[in-house]
């Protein structure tokens, strides 16, 4: 008959139980382990997605051939002490291209000014940023309209042109005056301030 051991088990039951504890530890361990990393896969954050490209405006369109006239009035930001300039500004389109000139009022004529056709309405930033041909292309003529020279008489009556080969299209959306350089200065304005804006719409004309 076989013996019994005093502590109650049988031969070779002793190595059962001592397995037994090391292997239930270490299947808690992996599972633990697990978890954690369960968890760290479930709330790691996302890749941050690309920014989409910026939405591009509405493509330029040919003007049709005619007249596109507006008022000249003050933009918000003229300097102070600025009066008030009136006038009109004037676009023809033909088929030799573009004709812009202005003719306006109450200008000083110990000052120095120069004006542009711009790419936006007047209540836009003040006509935004000068028209061009070419958005491409260089920040002067011909690829930009600029009126000049300003010429301003002892009354201050000023009047303006420029003339190109070139059909201005629909980015063509006013003309802006600007300030260069204020009377008795001897420097031109690094930023001329702009002055007075006139919308260009189409006219029966």
């Amino acid at each position: 008959m076989s013996t019994r051991r005093a502590s109650g088990t049988l031969p070779g039951h002793d190595t059962q139980r001592l397995a037994r504890p090391r292997f239930v530890a270490a299947v808690l361990v992996a599972v633990a382990a697990g978890v954690a990393l369960g968890s760290v896969g479930a709330y790691a954050a996302p890749a941050p997605e690309p920014a989409p490209p910026p939405a591009a405006g509405p493509a330029a369109e040919a003007l049709s051939a005619g007249n596109y006239q507006g008022a000249f009035a003050n933009v918000a930001d003229a300097p102070a002490g600025t009066k008030p300039i009136t006038g009109t500004a004037t676009m023809v389109i033909s088929a030799t291209g573009t004709k812009v000139s202005l003719a306006a009022t109450d200008l000083d004529p110990k000052a120095v000014y120069v004006a542009h056709v711009h790419s936006q309405p007047c209540a836009i930033s003040e006509g935004g940023t000068h028209f061009q041909f070419d958005p491409k292309g260089p920040p002067a003529p011909p690829n930009e309209l600029w009126l000049t020279p300003v010429t301003v008489d002892p009354t201050g009556k000023a009047t303006a042109g420029v003339t190109a080969t070139q059909k201005a299209n629909s980015s063509a959306k006013s003309v802006v005056i600007h300030l260069k350089r204020p009377a008795g200065a001897t420097a031109d304005e690094a930023k001329p301030p702009k002055l007075a804006c006139a919308d260009l719409a189409r006219s029966a004309h």
